[in-house]
């Protein structure tokens, strides 16, 4: 990827958030993150670091704006339930609907999510390195990313998450059915659950 990187300052209007615009060589492009790194964090050295994958028609803005995953990581590091950690928030690279984070014939949106994110997310904040763990969460079109991907690159990544994600259910051994509906009043409640797992992960 070329170090073309522009970047926001976080500050108190976007409640810690930074956006990103990297070039990125696997997407033949630009396209865009969202970046999360909690106060408690930026001191820290290695900092785990999440991706969140959005679904089908969404972008980059989707788990912060929509979602608020960084208050609720936020207020899980704050009562001391998770360790700090940053967030990545990448778009799929905004294939028609929805890449599917695939490898397509122009662009590779696979390489996108497992090399670029992380590589742009370092390069925005010091507490991230290569020895940071990764940990990789999504719904819906991005739970199947996810799920895929961490299958595909089980070195990369310490734990994986995923929330109404578009598989088959006889591919999967386990998995939990809770209340609810396709939407975001769900995937708001319930990223708090992956966040948790991960805390628990990253603390054994």
């Amino acid at each position: 990827m070329s170090q073309s990187l522009e970047f926001s300052e976080a500050g108190p209007l976007y409640e810690e958030l930074s956006f990103l615009t990297v070039k990125s060589r696997a997407l033949r492009g630009r396209a865009d993150i969202t970046l999360f790194v909690p106060v408690q964090a930026r001191a820290l050295r290695n900092v785990p670091l999440v991706l969140l994958l959005h679904g089908a028609h969404g972008s980059h803005w989707n788990w912060s704006i929509t979602g608020r995953a960084h208050r609720t990581a936020q207020r899980l590091i704050g009562q001391g339930r998770i360790p700090p950690l940053a967030l990545a928030m990448p778009s799929d690279g905004l294939w028609r609907d929805g890449s599917g984070y695939l490898t397509h014939a122009e662009q590779d949106f696979e390489k996108w999510i497992v090399e670029d994110v992380p590589r742009a997310a370092r390069a925005a904040a010091a507490c991230l390195s290569a020895d940071s763990p990764l940990l990789l969460c999504g719904l819906s079109m991005g739970g199947f990313g996810a799920l895929r991907i961490g299958a595909k690159y089980p070195a990369c990544y310490r734990g994986l998450s995923d929330h109404s994600s578009l598989t088959h259910l006889n591919q999967m051994k386990i998995y939990e059915e809770l209340p609810g509906g396709h939407d975001w009043s769900y995937w708001r409640a319930h990223v708090e659950d992956s966040l948790r797992f991960f805390g628990e992960i990253l603390t054994a």
